[in-house]
C-alpha cells in the first residue's frame, strides 16, 4: 500500500478550523440574537437536506461519483445570510450527516474542509468584487460578483476534493488521478449549480413569498438525477442478466463472464488503475462475451473440433460485443476492449492487431479470460489445475499475454515464481526441434477457444 505522511492533511484542516474561528469570532463581535440564532438553524437544515439529497453520477466512467445539492443550497444560503453564519451552518449540517450514516471521526474531520472552505471563499469573493451586503442582492449591478463567487466556490471545492484525495494516506487505489479526471466535468456542473442557489436565492430576496414556489426548484433538479441514476441501474441490470443469459447457454461455460470479471478486477488493482478504470474494467470484462449471442448453440457446444467456417463465426463474437457495448452507450474505447480481448501480444490474435494498438486493458481480459478457460471444463478437453494454468500463463508471457498483466495476475495469485520457472525448464530441457513445436502447437491451442482454432487449421 502506497502511502504519505499525515502532515500533508495540516494544511487542509487548519484552513478549516481558522475559518471556523473567524466565523464564530465575526458573529460574537456582532449581535446575536433571535433572528441570527434562527437563521442558523434554518440554514443548517437546509444544508443538511442539501446534502442528503445524492445520488450516483449517472456516468459509467464517473467511477462512483456521486452528485448532491449541496453546493446549490450552501450559495443560496451565502447570499441569503451571509458567510459567517452559512460557515457555522455548513459545521452543523456536515457533522450531523456524517453522524447519522455512522461515519468514523477522521472521515467527519475530513469532510469539514470541503464543506466549509467553499462557503468562505465564496464569501470572500462575493466582497472582493462589490457584491451587496448580506440578504441583499440587486441586480443587474451583482451579476459580476455573483458569477465571480459561482466561480470561486467551484474552483476550491473541486480543489479540496482533490487534494483530499492527493493527501490521503492510502493511495493504492490512486483516487486523486479520478478526480483530476473527473474535474472539468465537476467544475460546470458546480458552477451550474451555484447559478441555480444564487437565482433562488434571488428571487426570495426580491420577494420572500415566492420561497414555497422556488425552492422546488432544487428538489426537482435532484427528482431528474435520482430519475436518471435509476434508468441507469436498470440498464446495467439489464447488461448483467444478458452477460449471464449468454453463459447459461452453455453448461460447460456457466458463469465464466463472472470469473473473468473477478480475476480481471484483481488485475486491474495489483497494477493500480484508477476507480474510472476499475469501473470500465468491470463492465468490459464482464460483458466480453456478449457477442455469443449471435453464434449458434451447435458451434458453442460443438464436443469435437470447429470446421474452418464454424470457427470464422466464433471469431465474429468479439465484434458483435463490440457493437451491443456501443449501442448502450459505452465509449469507442470500452468497445474496443471488448473487441480485441482475443489479441495476442505478439500480434497473432484474431485481428492480427499490432500490440500498440490494443487498449491495454484488452490484454488484462485476455489473460483473465485464458485462466478461465483453461481452469474450466469444456466439451473438447478436460480443466488444467490452477498449477499447470498458472504455468501456461508465464510460458506464454511475451507472445500470447502483455507482460504487465500476465505477472500481476500471476502475482495476486499467489503463483511460486521459483518453482513455477523450475517445472518451466524441466519441461523443455532435452527436447530436440520437433518436440518444442510440438510443445509450442499444444501452448497455443490450450487458451480458450483457440484450440479449436488450431484444429480448424
Amino acid at each position: 500500500m502506497t502511502t504519505r505522511p499525515h502532515i500533508l492533511r495540516v494544511p487542509y484542516h487548519a484552513c478549516s478550523l481558522a475559518a471556523i474561528s473567524f466565523a464564530l469570532a465575526k458573529l460574537a463581535s456582532g449581535s446575536f440574537g433571535t433572528r441570527e440564532a434562527v437563521l442558523l438553524g434554518g440554514g443548517t437544515v437546509l444544508l443538511y437536506a442539501g446534502l442528503g439529497m445524492r445520488v450516483q453520477d449517472v456516468s459509467r466512467s464517473a467511477g462512483g461519483a456521486s452528485q448532491s445539492m449541496h453546493a446549490a443550497v450552501a450559495t443560496m444560503l451565502l447570499y441569503l445570510v451571509g458567510p459567517w453564519i452559512a460557515i457555522l451552518a455548513a459545521v452543523g449540517a456536515s457533522v450531523g450527516y456524517d453522524l447519522k450514516r455512522h461515519r468514523s471521526f477522521s472521515r467527519l474531520v475530513g469532510n469539514l474542509p470541503t464543506r466549509i472552505l467553499p462557503v468562505l471563499v465564496a464569501g470572500l469573493a462575493w466582497r472582493l468584487f462589490g457584491g451587496s451586503a448580506a440578504g441583499e442582492m440587486g441586480l443587474p449591478d451583482d451579476y459580476v460578483p455573483l458569477f465571480a463567487s459561482a466561480l470561486a466556490f467551484a474552483f476550491v471545492n473541486e480543489a479540496c476534493f482533490v487534494w483530499d484525495a492527493m493527501s490521503a494516506r492510502d493511495l493504492a487505489r490512486a483516487r486523486w488521478r479520478d478526480e483530476l479526471d473527473r474535474l472539468p466535468a465537476n467544475l460546470r456542473t458546480t458552477v451550474l449549480e451555484c447559478c441555480v442557489g444564487a437565482g433562488v436565492a434571488a428571487i426570495c430576496l426580491e420577494n420572500p413569498w415566492t420561497a414555497p414556489v422556488v425552492v422546488p426548484l432544487a428538489a426537482s433538479m435532484y427528482i431528474a438525477l435520482d430519475r436518471g441514476n435509476r434508468i441507469q441501474q436498470v440498464t446495467d441490470k439489464a447488461l448483467d442478466t444478458f452477460a449471464t443469459i449468454v453463459d447459461e447457454r452453455d453448461r460447460y461455460t456457466f458463469e465464466h463472464s463472472d470469473r473473468v470479471c473477478e480475476y480481471s478486477m484483481k488485475i486491474g488493482r495489483a497494477l493500480s488503475l484508477t476507480e474510472r478504470q476499475l469501473e470500465a474494467l468491470y463492465w468490459t470484462s464482464r460483458l466480453h462475451d456478449l457477442g455469443k449471442v449471435a453464434v449458434d448453440n451447435s458451434i458453442l457446444n460443438k464436443p469435437g473440433k470447429l470446421t474452418s467456417d464454424e470457427f470464422a463465426i466464433m471469431r465474429q463474437h468479439p465484434e458483435v460485443s463490440a457493437r451491443i457495448l456501443a449501442s448502450f452507450s459505452f465509449d469507442e474505447y470500452d468497445a474496443d476492449v471488448v473487441r480485441c480481448h482475443h489479441e495476442r501480444y505478439d500480434g497473432k490474435g484474431y485481428l492480427k492487431r499490432d500490440r500498440t494498438d490494443v487498449p491495454f486493458e484488452a490484454y488484462i481480459i485476455a489473460v483473465a479470460d485464458a485462466f478461465d478457460a483453461m481452469t474450466s471444463e469444456r466439451p473438447y478437453r478436460s480443466a488444467l489445475s490452477f498449477d499447470d494454468a498458472f504455468d501456461e500463463i508465464a510460458r506464454g508471457t511475451g507472445t500470447h499475454f502483455h507482460p504487465e498483466p500476465a505477472y500481476a495476475f500471476l502475482a495476486a495469485m499467489g503463483y511460486d515464481f521459483e518453482n513455477g520457472l523450475e517445472r518451466l525448464a524441466e519441461g523443455i530441457s532435452g527436447l530436440d526441434r520437433a518436440a518444442v513445436d510440438e510443445a509450442v502447437r499444444r501452448h497455443n491451442a490450450v487458451f480458450g477457444d483457440d484450440i479449436r482454432a488450431a484444429d480448424a487449421a
